[in-house]
């Protein structure tokens, strides 16, 4: 065993021994257990906001909600165990609504939904005093007999089991997952991911850790009030979060622990309650934005580098065989059909009667200047718009019976702007694409294809490398390596050649002949002319969102209406 982990773990035993030592002014055994029920709280919103970014305001409701579900239903003789399964059930329910309802929308109205809810939770306990107790709240009878060293070691294995459960799901797919997500929702659809089900998932997760966390705290308490649903001890919520490290393992713990802690030393203090808190969360933005788990994991990094050395790979790579690698051998004919396709946005015409067909191994390429419709076009084929006319088809399948995520299957697309996710290394971004269409693979084989795409586009030197190490020309070279994963029926480079030094210019046009070899079909949306006369034999030209020139490359650069409509743009 590594002498940092037996380091780790001798700690762990002294901090769950410090509440009965009496060392730290205040910190009793009935404080850290509170502590331990909180944290496990924000361990769920931790995974909502800290690794997802979706910032919801209304955690604490999703604790009370139980709670008074479950001491209702004992007032009127339901047995207890009945009592808190159905107070979860409720909960769960009320968290799957709000999912729904609010997540889907754009902005911050997950916010202001989950903040109404929270509203609505203690203004509904306040209004029934009758049922809920009111102002004065509901008291719960079970669990008196346990005492505090009982309820100590149920809350210490709680927030174990909460640990465990969230080490587990920030581990591999689910991680890059959420990951992109939160980095660029748009290119998380066109890569595969479900987004609206992705964050329902989690927000889900995070309102069961609450839930849980939420009825153990209330038996343990022995009441449950209005404000404990409230909007008050939301906010308190994400403030441990963004205290205690959004995103880290530890940061839940550190944050609530901090909190609370300062919670009871202040009391004694009286007016400088506010003072302290303003003062530490100064201090925090200041100086430690990724909390204070970021800033020991820091410390523990060199700690542990200093005491183990370097890190060794446990799981070495693996070269697997896919039988993605074999779909292009089989691949003739038409991959896609545009047949009169046409967009208006508000009575603004983008596109209007634009038809082609693209055969399996070619390169063809969409022309044409500034506003001519062609990203519009490429949105139409990728699914991210809907036309208000016209037919796309994809290996002669229609292609409007596939969501956005859906069509990563069979189609990848690159950006003008590389959108990769700049936290995650190169194979990690390229991860992304393989886990969404390869589900069945285990992490090792998906890790593997990945590596195998980055070294057959010859990146493997940065495989390892943080994408915002990189420069933009990397980047666009990556993002089109990530497009080409899996070796999709269709490819789609939205201005691949932007911002290329002449060395990966050369790369670039390498690696369009190794798509076209593998049988891929790929349309190139491109200003470079003399770089689309070298790779592309056909294309289209657009202008004003309308087909004018349709053909061989040398022909339809050479018609008159193109020369006055594209290069008289440009002069």
């Amino acid at each position: 065993m590594k002498r940092s982990r037996i380091i780790l773990l001798a700690t762990a035993i002294i901090v769950i021994a410090l509440p009965f030592t009496g060392l730290v002014l205040g910190w009793s055994v009935g404080l850290a257990t509170l502590v331990y029920f909180d944290a496990l709280t924000v361990i769920g919103l931790n995974l909502i906001f800290g690794v997802t970014g979706m910032l919801t305001l209304g955690q604490a409701a999703f604790m009370a909600v139980p709670a008074y579900c479950a001491g209702i239903l004992e007032s009127v003789g339901v047995p207890f165990f009945l009592s808190v399964g159905a107070g979860l059930v409720v909960t769960l329910v009320l968290a799957v609504c709000t999912g729904r309802v609010f997540i889907r929308l754009p902005g911050v109205y997950l916010a202001f939904g989950t903040l109404a809810v929270a509203f609505v939770v203690e203004g509904t306990a306040r209004a029934f005093p009758l049922i809920t107790g009111g102002s004065s709240g509901l008291i719960l009878e079970h669990g008196r007999s346990l005492g505090d060293r009982g309820w100590y070691l149920i809350a210490l294995v709680a927030l174990t089991g909460g640990m465990t459960i969230y080490w587990y799901l920030v581990s591999g797919a689910f991680l890059r997952r959420l990951r992109t997500i939160r980095h660029d929702e748009l290119a998380a659809a066109v890569l595969g991911i479900n987004v609206g089900r992705s964050k329902e998932k989690v927000f889900l997760i995070g309102a069961t850790f609450a839930a849980v966390a939420g009825i153990l705290r209330a038996y343990y308490v022995g009441l449950v009030i209005p404000e404990n649903g409230g909007v008050d001890p939301s906010l308190e919520l994400l403030a441990m979060t963004l205290l205690g490290g959004p995103g880290y393992l530890f940061g839940p713990l550190f944050g609530t622990a901090l909190l609370q802690w300062l919670f009871i030393i202040t009391g004694y203090a009286k007016g400088y309650v506010l003072l302290v808190y303003g003062a530490v969360f100064l201090l925090a933005v200041l100086y430690l934005k990724d909390g204070i788990a970021g800033w020991v994991a820091k410390i523990w990094d060199r700690f542990e580098l200093m005491i183990d050395g370097p890190r060794q790979d446990p799981c070495p790579t693996r070269r697997v065989v896919s039988s993605l690698s074999d779909r292009h051998t089989q691949r003739s004919g038409v991959c896609l059909q545009v047949l009169d396709i046409a967009k208006r946005f508000r009575g603004v015409v983008a596109l209007d009667g634009v038809s082609f067909t693209v055969e399996f191994g070619e390169i063809f390429t969409i022309v044409g200047p500034n506003g001519a419709g062609k990203s519009t076009l490429f949105n139409i084929i990728s699914g991210i718009e809907l036309p208000t006319r016209g037919v796309v088809k994809i290996a002669n399948k229609d292609a409007a019976s596939f969501s956005i995520s859906e069509r990563a299957r069979f189609v990848g697309r690159s950006f003008q702007v590389a959108r990769l996710v700049p936290d995650l290394t190169v194979v990690e971004n390229i991860m992304v694409r393989v886990d969404q269409i390869t589900p069945e693979l285990s992490e090792l084989e998906r890790r593997s294809l990945a590596l195998n795409q980055i070294a057959a586009f010859g990146l493997s030197a940065v495989a390892d490398t943080p994408v915002s190490a990189l420069s933009a020309g990397q980047r666009k070279l990556i993002d089109l390596t990530r497009a080409a994963a899996g070796d999709p029926s269709l490819v789609l480079l939205d201005e691949p050649a932007v911002g290329l030094a002449a060395d990966e210019l050369d790369h670039l046009k390498s690696l369009l002949h190794q798509l076209q070899a593998r049988g891929s079909a790929v349309v190139i949306v491109e200003h470079n002319i003399d770089f689309v006369a070298e790779v592309a034999k056909r294309g289209i030209v657009l202008d004003g969102g309308r087909p004018i020139a349709f053909g061989a490359i040398k022909e339809i650069l050479a018609d008159p209406k193109v020369q006055e409509a594209y290069f008289g743009a440009l002069l």
